[in-house]
């Protein structure tokens, strides 16, 4: 008898501890994040968002806090070291983690397989034209990131540069408080690309170039209208398919090195003009060094022609 009571007594305190301290593991468990990363993962610069590159599951507003974490890619890979050490600073205080990688993960150059495609509807649509004016950009730029819109204005970066492959926006609400929002980045804008190959020294034709949108890294590094490679020759043969890049193109010369010419020499009212030789190229405009046939000397002067050069003397 004595003994069947206290069986039920022992019962009793059992389940009178689990009623208590349940709500102690209903809470412990809905502040928990499972992060698992791959051997192998991909992202396109140097930097990238916790999204990118593991899958996050646990409470959804501490998945989309914790996947805002950005980590730096050194030597070409990501060690679980640096993953912890972004957890302890990222301000999710009291959440305990579950995280699944190995010691280091290798990183190949590639966009992420985890990127989510921001939506052009509402407030989210806003996003890229706000970056496109804080970058001073004509061109179209393409953001990607995880979770959704923080509310309030945007109050950091002030600006940013257009090419900017990832960056951290940060938002304050009407309270005050603030919300940081991790996003990718593609930049792109009107190019031209040729529908020809062209060789060394050939200067392309209206006909030989189309406007594609493709996307670039570094602003001014393309020419994006005709008038941009207008009398301009290639510097090296170039394939059909190829975007023409400004730096590819060279000032056709109107002077070619050995050519006589005239040397032209102002100075204040007086002109001067004597017989030289190109020592070297030049195109309008360019400064070029030439010898006074006369006194073999040689001289700095501007191509102003197809046969002449001046010095102007002070």
């Amino acid at each position: 008898m004595n003994g069947r009571i206290g069986r039920r007594l022992l019962r009793l305190f059992f389940v009178s501890a689990f009623i208590l301290l349940f709500p102690c593991f209903a809470a412990a468990a809905n502040r928990t994040l499972q992060i698992s990363i791959p051997d192998v993962v991909r992202s396109e610069t140097d930097a990238c968002a916790l999204w990118e590159i593991a899958d996050i599951s646990g409470p959804q507003a501490l998945v989309r806090q914790a996947g805002e974490l950005l980590l730096m890619i050194e030597n070409g890979v990501i060690t679980r070291e640096q993953v912890v050490d972004a957890l302890q600073v990222s301000g999710l205080d009291g959440v305990r983690f579950e995280l699944k990688m190995p010691r280091t993960v290798r990183v190949e150059k590639g966009a992420p397989e985890n990127g989510g495609l921001l939506q052009d509807t509402g407030r989210q649509g806003d996003l890229p034209a706000l970056i496109k004016s804080l970058a001073s950009w004509d061109g179209e730029v393409e953001v990607r990131y995880q979770g959704g819109m923080p509310e309030g204005r945007l109050v950091a970066p002030a600006s940013i540069v257009p090419g900017t492959a990832a960056a951290t926006l940060r938002f304050r609400n009407d309270s005050g408080a603030e919300r940081s929002l991790a996003v990718r980045l593609t930049w792109t804008q009107p190019v031209l690309v040729l529908t020809r190959s062209l060789r060394r020294g050939e200067i392309p034709k209206e006909t030989d170039v189309t406007v594609r949108q493709i996307r670039v890294s570094r602003p001014g590094v393309y020419a994006s209208k005709f008038s941009d490679v207008a009398g301009r020759a290639v510097r090296k043969n170039l394939s059909q398919g190829e975007a023409l890049a400004l730096n590819l193109l060279a000032d056709v010369p109107i002077i070619e090195r050995g050519k006589n010419v005239t040397i032209v020499v102002r100075s204040g009212g007086m002109v001067i003009r004597t017989r030289g030789e190109a020592m070297e190229n030049g195109g309008l405009g360019d400064e070029i060094r030439v010898r006074n046939v006369a006194s073999k000397t040689v001289i700095t002067a501007v191509v102003v022609a197809n046969d002449t050069v001046e010095v102007k003397m002070p």
